[in-house]
């Protein structure tokens, strides 16, 4: 880009120098000044970029990990578990590229092959959006704290996602996957049906949210997506696979693995399950989607599925809002009566 000049918010005018020398970017506003000094400075900073004497003023220019790890610590204080927990998986597969690099060496470009790399791998596109997402609030954070110019993300393409989605089961694919799970997930799985919860509000749910007297299952604030706590009342199914393993420690987690550890995520064993039973398309949030579209087609009202989805706004349980072609055609065979 060269030399340019901009103007703020205020409209006040600075001068700004933006060029590549050997792959490396160099970047940095001057402020108010003639346009003869500021081109002084231009034509120096070139020089000292030839030179390898550039000084962009900064008293470092940080590693990936090091910064991420910051950045994650940051995070874990203001969002909640889930979305901190997210960030940590991303963080694990993206410092296997980037760990070593520093933050001005990560480039659009190097984030573009690593998209493909990943890609390569067989890695969902929605997983690849999750770690770019990671990556663009971290250089977010790191140019608000001084320790990058700019956001390299900003300039990759993500994969555009399909977000009305709603594969749900049939009871005829339920049985088939219930049959092949394990107990340790065929409990996860039945939870999921039955109650809608999303996965990180299963696995941080603990023995003092579950009620059986009320035969209710408490969603913590803390947990929930929209930091709002909500009710689901226990079916008959859920109390009953539930009440076995029932102990009287209220901060216990409710599911343990195989190994009589908390979970920290049933992607394996699930998708496991999913492959032994033959069903397609399907992932674990669609237990999700199955609960929501059952209620629907059992007549149960958007308003009250939203209140137990625990949608934000009644625009998100629209997308459940739908019937099989199989339910259609019985609807409409009302009519012939």
């Amino acid at each position: 880009m060269g030399l340019y000049q901009r103007k703020d918010v205020k409209g006040k005018k600075s001068w700004r120098y933006d060029f590549i020398h050997n792959g490396q970017r160099y970047a940095a506003t001057l402020g108010a000044m003639s346009k003869t000094r500021a081109k002084e400075l231009y034509e120096q900073a070139k020089v000292a970029a030839r030179t390898g004497t550039y000084d962009d003023g900064k008293a470092e220019d940080p590693l990936f990990n090091e910064i991420a790890q910051e950045y994650l610590d940051y995070y874990k204080v203001h969002h909640r578990q889930a979305s901190h927990e997210r960030h940590t998986y991303a963080f694990a597969a993206t410092k296997k590229v980037f760990g070593s690099k520093r933050l001005s060496k990560i480039t659009p470009h190097a984030l573009s092959k690593y998209v493909t790399k990943r890609k390569e791998e067989g890695r969902s596109e929605v997983t690849i959006n999750r770690e770019l997402a990671f990556l663009k609030n971290l250089f977010n954070t790191a140019v608000q704290w001084g320790k990058a110019t700019d956001n390299p993300v900003n300039k990759v393409k993500f994969f555009r996602e399909d977000n009305a989605r709603t594969r749900y089961l049939s009871e005829e694919e339920e049985e088939r996957l219930l049959a092949q799970c394990k107990p340790h997930i065929h409990r996860v799985v039945v939870a999921g049906i039955h109650t809608g919860l999303r996965r990180s509000e299963l696995l941080s749910l603990t023995w003092g949210a579950v009620n059986f007297e009320q035969r209710i299952v408490t969603v913590r604030a803390g947990y929930a997506k929209n930091h709002e706590a909500r009710s689901v009342p226990m079916s008959s199914r859920l109390t009953e696979t539930l009440e076995p393993i029932r102990i009287d420690n209220p901060d216990a987690p409710v599911f343990l693995n195989s190994r009589g550890q908390p979970y920290r995520d049933v992607k394996t064993a699930f998708n496991s399950a999913v492959e032994r039973a033959g069903i397609q398309d399907f992932t674990f949030h669609d237990l999700r989607h199955t609960f929501a579209s059952r209620l629907v087609m059992r007549g149960v009202d958007l308003t009250t599925v939203k209140e137990l989805m625990g949608h934000k706004h009644i625009n998100m349980t629209l997308r459940y809002a739908h019937l099989s072609p199989g339910h259609k055609h019985a609807a409409i065979s009302v009519l012939d009566r």
